[in-house]
């Protein structure tokens, strides 16, 4: 029973580990409402939403985004209908219909509109008419599907602080703020926080990136990861080795992405897997890491960084911010390798001492590594 159950935490932590990135997503493409009201009781609604997550195909908004400027409402049509149908806006009650004043639209690819972890967000602008009233109230159809949570600000003219509400798939309605007295503290420390918040959120998304690109999607480079994992016959060279591996990938990842280096997916892939393939082939006919072994791993490294790179470049670093995105983006992919190693460790590691371990969990997984790579080397020269 009691190793059932350590079986059951073991598979439990890694499906948390697996679905890490999706966790993120939620409150990076979340969506904001903020109410503006001047002094003259006029309103400015601006609607802030990842389109290309909800409302539209990512298709249909990236096309928005190419289309000449005159001709993108023709393309975005559709969710602002559906937007102006399903947001409602009640002064004292009453609904208080929204007038669209302009749009902005971005994407920096396809893919990243795509990616949740990349949330390309288009920003609405509407007139509403609050004349005259003590209070609003925000409420969101039940078939309304957008990114949630949505948060709801208010910034009256003459209050100091805002006045935040947070709706969800399941609160929708919320409650009334006033237009004319100052808000209580508390109304506002969610918006605070909300704020502060999506102020590191652009830096967390390319943490949250580069790891998504090892787990769960980058099985190449796990695999690679493994390779050395199942050899190595303690963690001090196994770190020597990783840290080598990382030095490597990072420098080609910069030079890639700054245009030093240029080398095609199509030659980078095959090359891939066949690193994967050596590591693990060295694995079964070595009984120890030979001295020459650390340079292989580097050189191994220098092609790895080229495939994030490939990747990175369908997404697109911002521009404003390219260093910083850069290097968070390959802190995130260090995050992802060392998880894979803690999740080895966590499933087989522990037998690592045994004397069956070589031949009923090292040799076999090397087997089914060498396998996986060969396999993909003739599919990616193949295809």
């Amino acid at each position: 029973m009691a190793k059932y159950r350590t079986f059951l935490n073991r598979c439990l932590l890694l499906s948390i580990l697996l679905t890490a990135s999706s966790a993120y997503g939620h409150m990076l493409n979340m969506t904001n409402i903020h109410i503006l009201v001047d002094e003259q009781q006029q309103s400015t609604v601006t609607v802030s939403i990842d389109l290309g997550q909800s409302l539209l195909s990512a298709e249909d908004y990236w096309a928005a985004t190419q289309a000449p400027l005159n001709e993108q409402h023709i393309y975005l049509q559709p969710a602002l209908a559906q937007l102006k149908q399903s947001l409602r806006f009640l002064v004292d009650g009453e609904v208080r219909n929204l007038q669209m004043i302009d749009f902005e639209i971005g994407a920096l690819s396809l893919d990243a509109i795509k990616n949740p972890l990349t949330p390309q967000m288009a920003t609405l602008r509407y007139s509403l008419n609050v004349a005259n009233g003590e209070r609003i109230g925000v409420e969101l159809d039940q078939g309304l599907e957008i990114p949630w949570p949505c948060l709801v600000k208010i910034n009256v003219f003459g209050q100091n602080l805002p006045q935040s509400r947070l709706l969800t798939d399941y609160d929708r309605i919320s409650i009334d703020a006033s237009l004319s007295e100052k808000p209580l503290m508390h109304t506002t420390s969610l918006a605070s926080l909300m704020s502060g918040w999506m102020n590191i959120a652009p830096g967390v998304s390319w943490v949250a990136v580069g790891f998504q690109h090892i787990v769960p999607k980058g099985l190449d480079h796990m695999l690679f990861i493994l390779g050395l994992f199942f050899l190595s016959s303690g963690w001090r060279l196994l770190l020597i080795q990783i840290t080598g591996f990382t030095i490597a990938h990072s420098l080609t990842l910069g030079l890639s992405m700054y245009g030093v280096i240029n080398l095609s997916a199509e030659i980078v892939e095959p090359l891939i897997a066949l690193s994967i393939v050596y590591i693990a082939i060295d694995n079964l006919f070595s009984k120890q890491v030979a001295r020459f072994r650390l340079l292989i791993v580097c050189f191994f490294g220098l092609l790895h960084g080229l495939g994030f790179a490939s990747v990175l470049a369908n997404i697109g670093l911002p521009q404003e911010q390219f260093l910083l995105g850069l290097g968070l983006f390959n802190f995130g992919v260090e995050i992802g390798q060392l998880t894979v190693i803690a999740g080895a460790y966590l499933i087989v590691g522990w037998g690592r001492r045994q004397v069956w371990y070589d031949s009923m969990v090292a040799q076999p997984a090397t087997i089914v590594i060498a396998g996986t790579g060969a396999y993909w080397f003739l599919k990616r020269i193949a295809f």
